[in-house]
């Protein structure tokens, strides 16, 4: 088994990713500000955690020198006001650039100097613009990885930059691998963004009972690109256990449903809850990611999407019934 540091572990991506490492018998240091928002008690006694900031040089260099770690997963990224990443990052570009790209620069230093051997980090596909922007690249509305990147938002454009710098860092002989991630949704979101209509929607769900209730639920037209959380963890921790060099860059696929088809996925869990399912003409579009790459590596999602619609009400009920 392998020696993991996980930066950004607090976060809603993070806390799953230690969640599935430790379950693999993987042996996990935690890196982030402090264990809030999603580190519980039971995941700080199984890991080690180091309180730091990823934009502060030595001290990224720090946890990275002295836990010695096989592999390194990147998933700081700047959040701050609670209203999801790429609200955050329009917010505030200076801060969104400290941490996305030049706190992402820093970890890449330290690996470096370390001999890290295995460095894999999030990136988004964000990078992408709208479909209608360029149709002669996307004839399905999908875009590969050597697709033309085309960020429309602050955050994209600095998870672009991260791009350019890994690349920068392979020619130095550190040879990171960044997987795009689509839209991810799940237990323990805890910010606003462009998640929190799902996160509502499931939330009512777990809340109807016998007499039935209502929700609405407004998504941009078309598919969505989606991923359960945990599928996301799971292709990170597939990519730690890969055999052989890795590509620079991997798009994660795992569905795309339409607002409607969502719908009736929770329904079908949910009996007695009528969901009013609208489009949201403001919404951004990103199109749908292939995901070809990853599955020719062999990863293979592991919740279909009604089995993550499940699995998601069952830990929001569980959560209710302890509170």
């Amino acid at each position: 088994m392998s020696r993991v540091l996980v930066v950004g572990a607090s976060g809603f991506l993070g806390a799953h990713a230690v969640r599935r490492f430790l379950a693999d018998g993987h042996e996990v240091a935690g890196f982030a500000p402090a264990p809030d928002p999603c580190l519980a008690e039971a995941d700080l006694a199984a890991m080690a955690f180091v309180a730091g900031d990823a934009t502060v040089p030595g001290e990224i260099s720090a946890a990275v020198g002295d836990f010695r770690p096989d592999v390194v997963v990147g998933l700081a990224a700047h959040g701050a006001g609670g209203g999801g990443l790429m609200a955050a990052a329009q917010d505030d570009p200076a801060g969104a650039r400290a941490v996305n790209t030049d706190g992402f620069r820093n970890l890449l230093d330290a690996c470096l100097a370390h001999g890290v051997r295995r460095v894999l980090w999030a990136g988004t596909g964000a990078v992408f613009g709208d479909p209608d922007l360029y149709p002669d690249l996307y004839p399905d509305g999908r875009a590969d990885e050597d697709s033309r990147p085309a960020p429309e938002t602050a955050y994209g454009e600095t998870k672009l930059r991260a791009e350019e710098i890994a690349r920068d860092y392979r020619a130095r002989g550190l040879a990171s691998t960044g997987l795009r991630l689509p839209l991810l949704f799940g237990p323990g979101l805890w910010y606003r963004g462009a998640a929190a209509h799902i996160a509502e929607l499931f939330a009512a769900a777990a809340r109807v009972g016998p007499g039935g209730g209502k929700a609405a639920f407004a998504a941009p037209d078309g598919p969505m690109d989606l991923a359960y959380v945990k599928d996301a963890a799971g292709a990170f921790a597939f990519l730690a256990a890969a055999p052989g060099p890795l590509a620079e860059v991997y798009n994660l696929h795992v569905c795309a449903p339409t607002a409607r088809e969502l719908a009736a996925a929770v329904t079908a869990r949910a009996p007695g809850l009528e969901i009013d399912a609208t489009t949201d003409e403001a919404a951004r579009r990103f199109p749908v990611m292939r995901g070809d790459r990853l599955r020719a590596l062999g990863f293979r999602p592991a919740w279909t999407l009604g089995a993550a619609c499940a699995d998601y009400l069952a830990e929001l009920r569980a959560g209710s019934e302890r509170a």
